[in-house]
């Protein structure tokens, strides 16, 4: 199904990037756009606005971009919205689509179409109780808690779904893993720096006051916690994505599942490291080795150029969606329909692209850099550095194997795994710095020389002793004398 997953993304950005129309439409911009409760927009609405409130009634779609949206008015139209943060509580004639970090769909929202439906790509989605969506919901993301109606089916791809209100139709899940809280951690970091709400555990929860009419059909590492009442028949589908050693470990010895849990763990990390780094050192062995060498010249920096690194790319991703994505709406707006799909597709590759280089560059190559810097020291320590390549393999699965061991432990591994992370990511910014530093400051030192004052002088030329007398000398009066005598 991850096919389909990205398939709905490209999409959902399609939808939301490309659509548009011949018809009349008017336009808002600047820093703040209101419309008032007793004003009437009688076309097409399109915003490019930093905080944008609607009180009162646009008569056609409301499509455009806004850090703030704040809608409590009446959208006749289709609802095509970009933006951080967007707290519906207003009647959507059509439907709803949505590209941003949080939605809230709030208990006075209503859809007066029978087949309005919700499509929402975000981190956090909310539908608050009293609230009523007819059709159906498709999210992906992180975390969509449902504590309102959902008239159709639900379809969920991300981490975290909770149910707390009435679903009528099926719902289709694929969930992450309860047992892993870190991302959820993180993200509870950032959510109050910028928006007053938090994240849940990930995982499937149907609370005691949920209702499911359809069946019920998840996917993920573990079973849900399912307290409320599903009129149809419940079908999880476990996935494992690593290999499960206990099964062949008997339940009457729990010393040794627990150590075949860890060898698994174990077994796991030193195969995909060891994939990765060997790939990567046969593919590249002198930038690794230039960027481990910087890492280990200045380990301590590592740290703090990791953490910056890590900020930097996901702003800079960020930042490229959105503004592409701008680019992209007023195209449309203009109605260069060739343009828009073309540079939607353009932005598509470009930002999963992006991405997925960026998830690599995290999750793999930081990790093999570590542990190629520690595994090199181990080995010349040991062994002495020949300088022969063959040290630097060796250093690299010395290092696998330590990282491998240390970050299955099961209380401190987590910390560990962050560490060589950060750490490892902390290499490239350093080596980038290194290798852009002006040419003189990489310059080696000139020779010593002494100064001027300081070296040594040659001897002056040796005194001619020329004693041949000059012509009309040899018959000179007696007592003569020259005039300097």
């Amino acid at each position: 199904m991850r096919w389909t997953r990205w398939l709905l993304i490209i999409l959902t950005l399609l939808v939301l990037l490309g659509s548009g129309g011949a018809a009349a439409q008017e336009v808002r911009q600047g820093d703040t756009c209101l419309i008032e409760a007793e004003e009437v927009v009688a076309s097409n609405l399109f915003v490019l606005c930093r905080l944008l409130t609607i009180k009162g009634q646009v008569q056609g779609n409301l499509s455009g971009a806004a850090s703030v949206i704040e809608i409590g008015g009446s959208i006749m139209g289709d609802i095509y919205l970009l933006g951080g943060e967007l707290r519906f509580n207003g009647t959507a004639g059509e439907n709803l689509h949505f590209l941003g970090p949080v939605l809230q769909i709030g208990p006075q929202a209503r859809f007066e179409r029978d087949t309005g439906d919700l499509v929402s790509l975000s981190l956090s989605t909310s539908l608050d109780a009293g609230a009523d969506i007819p059709g159906s919901v498709t999210y992906a993301g992180y975390e969509l808690n449902l504590d309102g109606r959902v008239g159709g089916e639900v379809n969920f791809w991300g981490a975290a779904l909770k149910v707390s209100g009435t679903v009528e139709g099926d719902v289709n899940a694929n969930v992450g893993d309860p047992n892993n809280t870190t991302l959820a951690g993180w993200l509870n970091l950032l959510f109050p720096l910028f928006w007053d709400s938090a994240v849940q555990n990930p995982g499937l929860i149907v609370a005691s006051e949920g209702q499911i009419a359809g069946n019920l059909r998840y996917t993920g590492p573990a079973a849900g916690l399912i307290e409320g009442a599903v009129a149809g028949e419940t079908v999880f589908t476990p996935v494992s994505f690593q290999p499960d050693l206990s099964q062949i470990i008997p339940e009457e010895q729990p010393s040794g599942r627990e150590l075949g849990l860890y060898l698994s763990q174990v077994l796991q990390e030193l195969l995909t490291l060891a994939a990765v780094g060997f790939i990567a050192l046969a593919v590249a062995f002198r930038p690794l080795q230039a960027t481990a060498r910087q890492l280990r010249a200045r380990p301590l920096l590592g740290v703090g150029a990791g953490l910056l690194f890590l900020a930097a790319g996901v702003l800079v991703l960020l930042a490229l969606i959105l503004v592409g994505s701008l680019v992209l709406i007023i195209l449309a707006r203009l109605q260069l329909y060739g343009l828009t799909w073309a540079g939607s597709l353009a932005l598509v590759v470009t930002a999963l692209g992006g991405a997925g280089t960026f998830a690599l560059v995290v999750a793999f190559i930081s990790r093999v850099i570590a542990a190629l810097v520690v595994g090199r020291l181990l080995v010349e320590v040991v062994v002495g550095d020949d300088g022969s390549p063959r040290i630097s393999y060796i250093g690299l699965m010395v290092g696998i194997v330590v990282l491998a061991l240390l970050v299955s432990l099961p209380a401190v591994g987590w910390v560990v795994y962050l560490v060589a992370i950060v750490w490892g990511l902390g290499a490239v910014p350093l080596a980038i710095q290194h290798r852009l530093r002006p040419a003189y400051d990489r310059a080696p030192a000139l020779p010593f020389r002494l100064s001027a004052a300081e070296s040594p002088t040659a001897p002056p030329p040796p005194i001619l002793d020329d004693t041949r007398q000059a012509p009309g000398m040899d018959n000179l009066p007696p007592g003569f004398k020259w005039w300097n005598d």
